[in-house]
């Protein structure tokens, strides 16, 4: 049996462990077959500890399906009891669609520059207007 060569990032031993399950599934699926719900629990669990993009590299899974899956937890985990400082990512289309009070949108650019909406129960801000209106100053 050939020895597999290992990437040269340091990884937990529990990354190395996931990894290895995911191959061992991978060789007996069925073709075109959906990862199991246990390994995506884990390696989400894992991108959340390590970082998204370093585990999707490391565990060889699509990088925008475990972020999206990430994000999928958070919106379905807002009815749990939920840390106040956490922080989500979310795409654009997931924020615009329907923000929570007590949110804090933060925008930032390659140049540095910053800006900060946060909202509050009753308001009601156009979170596209000022997201647009960011993204085409001219940096004045």
């Amino acid at each position: 049996m050939r020895k597999r060569k290992r990437p040269s990032q340091k990884l937990s031993v529990g990354a190395w462990q996931l990894r290895d399950r995911i191959e061992r599934w991978r060789r007996t699926r069925v073709k075109r077959t959906e990862m199991p719900a246990d390994l995506w629990t884990k390696a989400i669990a894992l991108a959340l500890s390590e970082g998204v993009y370093r585990t999707a590299r490391a565990l060889r899974v699509n990088f925008e399906g475990l972020k999206r899956r990430i994000a999928e937890r958070a919106v379905n985990d807002r009815g749990a009891a939920a840390p106040t400082n956490a922080f989500v990512e979310l795409s654009g289309a997931q924020l615009l669609a329907a923000p929570s009070p007590g949110t804090v949108v933060e925008l930032s650019d390659e140049s540095g520059a910053r800006m900060t909406i946060r909202l509050s129960t009753g308001s009601e801000v156009d979170l596209a207007r000022w997201i647009a209106a960011f993204r085409r100053r001219d940096g004045a």
